[in-house]
């Protein structure tokens, strides 16, 4: 089967030949046993680095047989982005999680606010992505798809702020408030690194906080 029938189907070839549909993966990858292997993968990151990640280490640390990371995530490529996926979308950003549809602007950004302290207190949680991120970055494939969970993640944060619609507002200016939501998330996580124990990002989110309600506000959002 060509390249191209496998992405017309939802598939895709690694460049270490490993085959995942997509489609499937994604699926599979909500499965209780492809949660703890992904937690697994994470602990593992934290404790013994990259080099520890193989899949003998992971399904002894998940207690689950070697060939279930080819069943759920089509091998250890499609493993490593579960938890490049986990790490940006389902806990750098997950705010949308903690509130009603019909929250306040208050509420949502105080979500957020929360969500970023959240981050900065579990060090653990980004010590993986610290692990994982200088070889995704070699990697043409993974660095792409840090790019596309990173550009999902600054439209998240235009669409918590009801800002992505408004036509109104010059695209750079409201694509530039979503990058810098994102970018303070990664900075406190980066910071609370090098300075735990201890690391207190109380006043920082408390002004930031101010600052996205007067943004927001200004320019519209209610």
């Amino acid at each position: 089967m060509t390249r191209e029938a496998l992405e017309d189907a939802g598939t895709v070839t690694g460049s270490s030949g490993e085959v995942v549909n997509e489609r499937l993966a994604s699926d599979l990858a909500e499965h209780p046993t492809a949660r703890r292997m992904v937690a697994a993968a994470k602990t593992i990151l934290v404790r013994d680095g990259f080099p520890g990640l193989t899949l003998e280490a992971v399904s002894a640390e998940a207690g689950v047989n070697k060939s279930s990371t080819r069943y759920y995530f089509g091998g250890k490529r499609g493993l490593i982005e579960a938890v490049i996926k986990e790490i940006v979308l389902d806990e750098c950003a997950d705010s949308a999680a903690q509130v009603t549809p019909d929250a306040t602007l208050e509420e949502r950004v105080d979500a957020f606010i929360r969500n970023a302290r959240h981050v900065a207190g579990h060090t653990e949680t980004f010590g993986g992505f610290f692990e994982i991120l200088p070889h995704a970055c070699k990697d043409d494939e993974f660095r792409q798809r840090f790019v596309d969970y990173y550009r999902r993640w600054f439209e998240w944060n235009l669409e918590w702020l009801g800002l992505h619609v408004r036509d109104d507002i010059p695209e750079a200016k409201r694509r530039g408030l979503g990058v810098l939501m994102a970018a303070v998330v990664d900075g406190l996580a980066v910071q609370a690194t090098i300075f735990e124990p201890g690391y207190d990002a109380t006043d920082c989110l408390e002004l930031f906080r101010s600052i996205l309600l007067d943004v927001a506000r200004t320019n519209g959002a209610s």
